[in-house]
C-alpha cells in the first residue's frame, strides 16, 4: 500500500493533552470534584456546538457553570488550559521526519484554541494541512469530518494513517476506511510507520556501528 498523508490529532498526540489537564487544574481552583467537571465540560463542549464553531466560546464557559453550579464567570480561567497544551518534542521532531517523504496533517477536534496556540508557539506551518472541528463545522464523532480529511488532502481513505489517542476516533476513522492507530507515544507511532514502509530505521551495521 503507497499512503499518500499521515493525519495526527493535536491534544494527547502532537500536543499534551491541555483540555483535560487545564479542566482538572480549573476544578481544583474552585473547589469541585475533577473527574464530574471534566465529564461535564466535555459534554459542555460538543453540546453547546462549540467545538464545531457554532457558537462563540462563552456560551461554553456560562454553559459549564451553569452546569456545575458555579456562580461565579469561569471565562478568565480558560488560560489554564492554553497552559496546560504545550508542545510534545519528539512528535514534532517524527512529524518532520515523516513530512521528508509524505503529506502530514492535524485532524482535530480543537477550537479558537488551535490558532491561540500557535500564536505562541508557530507550529501550523509545520503541517501540509490542518483540518480542524472548529472550521470545518463538524467533528470526529461524525464522519463527514474523514471525508472533508481526505478531500482536502486529495487521497482516497486507504491512501492515510490516522493517529489518535481517544478510541472512539480511532474506531470512527477506522470505519470510515482509513488506517488508524491508537496513539501511545511518539516511540510507538514511529515503530507502526516503520513497519508501514513510510521511512527507514538509520543503518547501524552488523555490529551497532553506524555504516558509513
Amino acid at each position: 500500500m503507497f499512503f499518500k498523508t499521515v493525519f495526527f490529532d493535536f491534544g494527547g498526540v502532537y500536543y499534551s493533552e491541555g483540555f483535560r489537564r487545564g479542566i482538572l487544574d480549573i476544578a481544583r481552583e474552585v473547589g469541585t470534584d475533577g473527574e464530574d467537571f471534566f465529564r461535564i465540560a466535555t459534554d459542555s463542549v460538543f453540546s453547546t456546538g462549540y467545538v464545531t464553531g457554532e457558537v462563540p466560546e462563552r456560551i461554553f464557559w456560562d454553559k459549564l457553570a451553569s452546569e456545575t453550579g458555579l456562580q461565579q464567570d469561569l471565562y478568565p480561567r480558560r488560560e489554564s488550559i492554553l497552559k496546560a497544551f504545550q508542545p510534545n518534542r519528539e512528535m514534532a521532531a517524527l512529524v518532520q521526519e515523516v513530512r521528508h517523504s509524505t503529506p502530514v496533517a492535524l485532524l482535530t477536534d480543537q477550537t479558537n484554541w488551535l490558532y491561540e496556540l500557535d500564536g505562541r508557539d508557530a507550529f501550523l506551518s509545520g503541517f501540509d494541512g490542518v483540518i480542524s472541528s472548529y472550521e470545518e463545522g463538524f467533528s470526529k464523532r461524525e464522519p463527514e469530518i474523514f471525508r472533508i480529511a481526505c478531500a482536502r488532502m486529495n487521497i482516497f481513505p486507504e491512501e492515510g494513517i490516522f493517529f489518535d489517542d481517544n478510541p472512539g476516533n480511532v474506531e470512527r476513522a477506522a470505519d470510515f476506511g482509513i488506517r488508524s492507530y491508537l496513539f501511545t507515544d511518539a516511540g510507538d507511532a514511529r515503530d507502526v510507520l516503520y513497519s508501514l514502509g513510510l521511512f527507514q530505521y538509520p543503518d547501524t551495521g552488523p555490529e551497532g556501528e553506524g555504516a558509513g
